[in-house]
């Protein structure tokens, strides 16, 4: 799956964004008293740009939509640190005898938007989270015969070489209540601005079977009240949109309620989109994405036997390719339901410590205007 978006991104004339558009051509009509062919009326129905991002687009004075998106990011393959794998005896020798193997990410969010006049759109986006993680022993001198009492259903603890466990917390996640202030709008460009307040709804306190913490990464929440900087530009000539957006998550507090704090994020985005029908879109994106290092640390029991239970290990760069596609669906009139897909893959990873990298994301939405 990865080699194939490679290719197909490469395909795209890269990737300077764009906003997909439905162009509806109204017919030709006589002018009045002149016989004459009156000019053809292009409406442009703005898609939204990719389905994996977030306050990308605006509404008009009045106008409500109501949104559901899912995300899913897979981690796979040798663990990795900065940009090179790492090998499991140098992940021993480091001091741990467990490390992940396989990590699975599920996110579904509810997106909330109001527009009270042109100038405003306000939302609000509950999330919800799955996280399920596969660990393997890396002990060479643990083959398991002799575990000394040991409780072989306690996470890691003395997991044999070679013997893997899985385990996985889920729950409601933090809140985003954000504000979007227009800009600029013609029919050709658009820009806005967001500031948006993270509010720690999710829990931070999620415990394995023996009462130590889970691993930081693990966590439904931040528990920190963080402020999110947003700017967006969109642009559109004919049948080709473009965009980009900057945007960064500040951490306003140095710990939470379990004594820690995640890294403050930047994330970077431009990308492309070329109409493939009266109702489709295909999208191409090249994002950049950092994340600090966790700060603080566990203020309760918890374990120092994988990487995954370390801050030091958490946070990075990222450079990603995306390829994705908008539809509106053929019902609703001039606001039809509208769905999105989009799958992406990391071409550069930087990451701190010792982490397992991403293999792969894929993110669906649908929304409907009213």
């Amino acid at each position: 799956m990865k080699k194939s978006l490679v290719r197909g991104a490469a395909a795209l004339p890269l990737l300077l964004c764009a906003t997909p558009v439905l162009a509806d051509e109204s017919p030709k009509i006589d002018g009045p008293n002149t016989g004459e062919e009156a000019p053809i009326v292009v409406s442009y129905v703005p898609l939204h740009p990719a389905a994996g991002m977030m306050n990308e687009h605006m509404h008009d004075g009045g106008e409500f939509m109501l949104g559901l998106r899912y995300s899913h990011d897979s981690y796979r393959g040798a663990n990795q640190s900065g940009t090179d794998a790492i090998a499991d005896g140098d992940i021993y020798a480091a001091g741990y005898g467990v490390r992940a193997s396989r990590m699975d990410m599920d996110m579904v969010m509810l997106d909330i938007m109001y527009a009270p006049n042109d100038q405003l759109t306000f939302m609000i986006m509950p999330h919800w989270m799955r996280h399920e993680m596969t660990m393997v022993g890396i002990n060479p001198m643990n083959t398991g015969m002799d575990m000394g009492g040991m409780d072989m259903t306690q996470p890691h603890s003395g997991l044999p070489f070679g013997e893997t466990m899985t385990h996985s917390t889920e729950g409601f996640s933090d809140t985003l209540v954000s504000g979007s202030l227009r800009l600029a709008r013609s029919p050709s460009f658009n820009a806005h601005v967001t500031i948006g307040l993270w509010l720690p709804t999710g829990r931070v306190d999620r415990t394995n079977p023996d009462g130590t913490f889970v691993h930081y990464g693990m966590q439904s929440g931040s528990g920190t009240w963080d402020i999110e900087l947003v700017a967006t530009i969109l642009g559109a000539e004919g049948a080709f949109g473009w965009g980009a957006q900057a945007s960064y998550r500040w951490r306003t507090e140095e710990h939470n309620a379990s004594g820690f704090s995640f890294g403050d994020k930047t994330l970077v985005t431009s990308w492309a989109s070329h109409l493939v029908g009266a109702r489709a879109s295909a999208t191409a994106r090249l994002s950049w994405e950092h994340e600090g290092q966790i700060l603080g640390h566990y203020n309760a029991a918890h374990r120092h036997a994988s990487p995954s239970d370390r801050q030091t290990n958490y946070g990075g760069d990222k450079v990603l390719v995306g390829l994705g596609l908008n539809l509106a669906l053929p019902f609703s009139g001039a606001k039809p339901p509208q769905i999105g897909f989009e799958a992406a893959v990391p071409v550069y990873q930087n990451l701190n410590g010792i982490q397992l990298p991403e293999d792969w994301r894929l993110s669906l939405s649908l929304t409907k205007t009213l």
